[in-house]
């Protein structure tokens, strides 16, 4: 995977749409369009092995449009600028986290100390438990 030719091809394919926000902002809310949408067709895409894409395709299943493309919104800032910039960066992360291959699981076996540490601890637990019963307890009566 190599992130600058994905960044690049982000900044170079990506598709910004600008909109009314809403939510609290008085009338810079009626006034500014400040939501950024930005699309992206995954075909543009560049920087990504086959094996790549296709865990992309398969993690990102519901964020992906029936024509193939990303879509992100942003409209926390009341800026443009700032929106365009967060959308940009959420979109390059969202690519680069959902192709990461995920490392091989070497499986393991407790080592003699902890299986014999993890023995030696339900013994006592079961002591504790048999010396409340009462059982081998002497009662005397008042």
């Amino acid at each position: 995977m190599d992130t600058n030719l994905i960044r690049q091809s982000i900044l170079s394919f990506a598709e910004a749409a600008f909109s009314r926000s809403g939510g609290p902002g008085g009338q810079n809310v009626n006034k500014v369009n400040t939501k950024v949408t930005l699309r992206l067709n995954l075909i543009d895409l560049a920087g990504l092995s086959e094996t790549e894409m296709e865990r992309l395709k398969t993690l990102l299943n519901n964020r992906i449009s029936g024509d193939g493309e990303i879509v992100i919104t942003s409209d926390e800032e009341r800026s443009q600028k700032v929106n365009l910039e967060r959308a940009y960066f959420r979109m390059e992360a969202l690519i680069t986290s959902a192709a990461k291959l995920p490392k091989q699981r070497r499986p393991t076996k407790p080592s003699k100390a902890a299986r014999e540490k993890r023995l030696q601890a339900k013994k006592h637990q079961s002591k504790k438990k048999a010396e409340r019963t009462g059982k081998n307890v002497s009662r005397e009566t008042f």
